[in-house]
């Protein structure tokens, strides 16, 4: 009976485990084309690390300790947005007093993290293959809803932009996690290439052209933490990667189209045609800007962007077209016009304070480290750059997938650090 007792009890303190890892792998292998899947994801990682405290309550607050001591900058970071909308909603009368729980859950980061912190790096490295089974299912779904045009929703997403984005992250983690690899063969290292392409592929179908300048951005950072590689072989690398985007470039007729309709819209706006398609972003990005000038501390408020643009059209500063637009399309004068030097301050250390920590680890002599720190770095330097033609953030499922990623990532490097006998990085 004891036996039975003492498996049991096994089989209970594994739950929170196998809930993380299953949690980890759905989100990226799901949520660009299943409704709901991202806030699955996140629910399993509470009930994770609920179930994880409830399973060892006498050294609960010892680990919570810990992961405080050694992450507390990553916590405070990350809860630093919805903190930043609650303050800006109590300086401004108009402005919704709650915080919407899509960004609520920033809040929740440390249990997320401290779910992930009981997991083996190798059960952590599940990700990848969550990454490659969603670059691929996005490669899918652009063919199927993308390659005769621009539609309206593909997958689980109504905007074809962020999903070509996350479609490109996704493809790059898998072609970075190549470096987790040890004993793969080659079969299980092509389906990563393989996924790489689908990523690329569904990025060139999304025709998002923030997503397109990120590309070889992200490619140098991908290739430059592959110090295990001779450096020749990496230089040619990079070089036969800027040899086919130049030969996509050439070659494809919507590539030059999308490129010369933005300088086309850009001399237009020069001539003071500015309902185009790029000339309403510079006028949204004016008005953004006025709003920050004008309300610097809190902005207009959160649910008030769309009201200040009407107003500023009533000065006769932007056209009756620029107003039905619900956001600034660029992150930062966004978070500028809604939420004031507040909301700025909160997206930067939202990003900058994870690539630091991520940075770092990329800069290790460490193969499995560096690795993980160069697929943090992508993430976080992606958003940034996703962020200066589109608002990323206002998705609800895409604040889930930076949330989770950042923590998996962290929690990978925490636990691998310590599989070396090295100190924190935090």
């Amino acid at each position: 009976m004891s036996g039975l007792t003492q498996r049991s009890r096994t089989l209970i303190s594994s739950v929170p485990a196998a809930l993380a890892v299953f949690g980890i792998a759905i989100l990226p292998a799901f949520m660009l084309s299943v409704r709901g899947a991202a806030f699955l994801s996140f629910l399993l990682l509470l009930v994770a690390a609920i179930w994880s405290m409830l399973a060892a309550p006498a050294d609960v607050m010892s680990r919570l300790r810990t992961m405080w001591r050694e992450h507390r900058w990553l916590i405070l970071a990350m809860a630093a947005m919805p903190t930043a909308m609650l303050i800006s909603a109590l300086l401004n009368p108009a402005a919704p007093r709650n915080v919407p729980f899509a960004y609520g859950r920033l809040w929740l980061f440390g249990l997320v993290l401290f779910a992930l912190l009981q997991l083996r790096p190798k059960q952590l490295e599940s990700v990848q293959w969550g990454c490659v089974a969603g670059a691929l299912g996005s490669a899918v779904w652009s063919y199927l809803e993308l390659r005769a045009g621009r539609a309206g929703t593909v997958g689980a997403f109504s905007n074809t932009i962020p999903f070509g984005n996350l479609s490109l992250l996704m493809g790059l983690f898998a072609l970075i996690s190549i470096g987790w690899a040890k004993n793969d063969g080659w079969p299980l290292i092509g389906l990563r290439l393989a996924a790489g392409g689908a990523g690329l592929y569904a990025s060139y179908l999304s025709q998002a052209r923030g997503g397109w300048i990120a590309i070889p951005i992200l490619l140098l950072i991908a290739v430059a933490t592959l110090r295990h590689v001779s450096w020749k072989k990496r230089v040619t690398a990079l070089l036969v990667f800027f040899a086919l985007l130049a030969a996509v470039c050439v070659s494809s007729s919507m590539v030059r189209t999308r490129f010369d309709q933005a300088m086309g819209d850009i001399h237009a706006y020069q001539a003071g045609q500015t309902n185009t398609s790029v000339g309403i972003r510079f006028q949204l990005w004016k008005a953004a800007t006025l709003m920050l000038t004008r309300h610097p501390l809190a902005g207009v408020g959160r649910g008030q962007f769309e009201p200040a643009l009407k107003a500023i059209h009533a000065e006769g500063l932007i056209t009756q077209e620029a107003t039905a637009f619900e956001h600034a399309h660029n992150e930062f004068l966004y978070n500028g016009a809604t939420l004031g030097v507040l909301g700025i301050g909160a997206l930067l250390a939202l990003y900058l304070v994870p690539a630091a920590y991520f940075l770092r680890a990329a800069l290790c002599d460490d193969r499995i480290l560096r690795t993980t720190g160069a697929m943090g770095l992508t993430l976080c330097v992606g958003f940034v750059l996703f962020g200066l033609t589109e608002v990323m953030l206002i998705i609800a499922q895409t604040v889930v997938f930076y949330s989770v990623m950042v923590a998996v990532f962290t929690a990978h490097i925490h636990r691998r650090r310590q599989q070396l006998g090295a100190a924190p990085v935090l």
